[in-house]
């Protein structure tokens, strides 16, 4: 999760520029590093994209007890001070994607703070965290009730699944899990959207009466449907978190906006090609609308019955995601969006949030293709797709990426 301002450059050298930080071994926590050159609002960040792909790489067991799980990576535009990209990676045991946020907000007010104090102080490379405790788990904070047809489904399902949890003929999500030593490579391509095309997005999709993220969603599907045989595939499962921190609560109370948690439930949903012409079509309104259906039944009941809170029955985790070795995936694709991040009034002479990213690594037992979506400060929502080397091309993944974006742009020339 970071602010952003971007730049195109030949991807070689970027490639050249990046390869030091497979080799250094970090003395901190926080790492420096200057841009090579200023980025241009509403491009492609492709310096961006390989320093996610690089992170994305690197292991937090790495020198694990002599440092926590998150790393900050600054990059500063050259030749100017006053404008910088923080990139904060965290492991998703700390906390969901709602946390980046959280993040953000603070750097932001501690970076307003010191520009308005009247005093300064030498930085000292010593800090002393707050004593403040933390949150309790998830499993304590939420009931995560589950009734007993759905948790014997469960059972039977992983038991006799051609009977219990059967495939559907030719869906497509991607090639079975395998477990390749060494592990591949992750891979990031962003599709950012001016603030133009975001507004007129969110209002096309409140004037059809369903959510921006239903609407998401079915572009991926379509652009999908669009590249991939007709013949062989007709079905996609997306699936996508749902966060429960609005019916969490610690010592009688709702946890704060502040508070880092892990509280997600998922929902799924499968589209079928019968429901999505081609791009150059009109677009699948009412499938946009059954998503938002999906959504919201899963949102009702408010974390019940769903299958993160199955995750407490697995005794040996390890195990549990190497028996999927050689299975085939459950879900196509992921679509997870952090709506809006809202920074607190500007002054008009400090510090701000503009262009803000969302990215995370892809799972290696989950889908093949994984969406993050979030929009920053200056009103541009940005797409981040992710994938793992070889498990889809990358010209089926660029594929995909610009039908989203003739379908975004053919919405927006609608609305205007």
């Amino acid at each position: 999760m970071l602010s952003a301002i971007v730049l195109n450059e030949d991807q070689r050298d970027s490639e050249v520029y990046f390869a030091r930080l497979r080799s250094i071994d970090l003395e901190t926590c926080v790492e420096f590093i200057e841009r090579r050159h200023t980025v241009k609002a509403g491009d492609r960040d492709e310096e961006l994209e390989l320093l996610f792909s690089d992170q994305h790489r690197i292991n937090f067991r790495e020198d694990i007890g002599s440092k926590p799980f998150w790393r900050l990576v600054i990059l500063q535009n050259p030749g100017d001070q006053s404008t910088f990209t923080a990139a904060w990676f965290f492991h998703h045991a700390l906390g969901d994607g709602g946390c980046g946020p959280i993040f953000h907000r603070t750097f932001l007010e501690c970076l307003r703070t010191n520009a308005s104090s009247r005093s300064v102080t030498e930085p000292s490379s010593i800090v002393t965290p707050p004593s403040t405790p933390l949150l309790p788990k998830f499993e304590d904070l939420h009931p995560h009730p589950i009734s007993w047809p759905f948790f014997l489904r469960a059972i039977l399902g992983s038991i006799f699944p051609s009977l219990f949890d059967p495939r559907a003929p030719n869906l497509w999500t991607g090639p079975p899990v395998t477990a390749p030593d060494p592990l591949p490579g992750s891979k990031v391509h962003l599709l950012p959207l001016s603030a133009s095309t975001t507004t007129h997005l969110l209002k096309s999709s409140r004037e059809n009466n369903t959510t921006m993220q239903a609407t998401l969603e079915c572009c991926i599907a379509t652009a999908l449907f669009s590249v991939l045989p007709a013949d062989s595939y007709d079905k996609l499962i997306a699936s996508g978190p749902i966060s429960l921190r609005s019916v969490l609560r610690h010592e009688g109370k709702p946890i704060g906006n502040d508070d880092f948690a892990l509280a997600l439930a998922e929902y799924t949903h499968t589209h079928t090609r019968a429901s999505h012409p081609s791009s150059t079509e009109k677009f699948p309104w009412d499938e946009a609308r059954a998503v938002r259906a999906t959504i919201q039944a899963e949102l009702a009941k408010k974390g019940a019955d769903n299958v993160v809170s199955l995750l407490r029955y697995v005794s040996d985790m390890h195990k549990f995601f190497t028996e999927k070795v050689g299975q085939e995936r459950k879900v196509s694709f992921e679509l997870s969006n952090l709506g809006l991040v809202r920074a607190g009034a500007d002054a008009g002479d400090g510090w701000s949030l503009g262009r803000c990213v969302f990215s995370q690594s892809p799972n290696i037992t989950g889908p093949p293709i994984c969406c993050s979506v979030v929009t920053g400060g200056d009103g541009c929502c940005v797409l981040a797709f992710s994938w793992l080397e070889g498990m889809v091309e990358d010209e089926l993944l660029s594929a995909v990426v610009a039908s989203v974006e003739r379908q975004i742009q053919g919405l927006v020339g609608e609305e205007d």
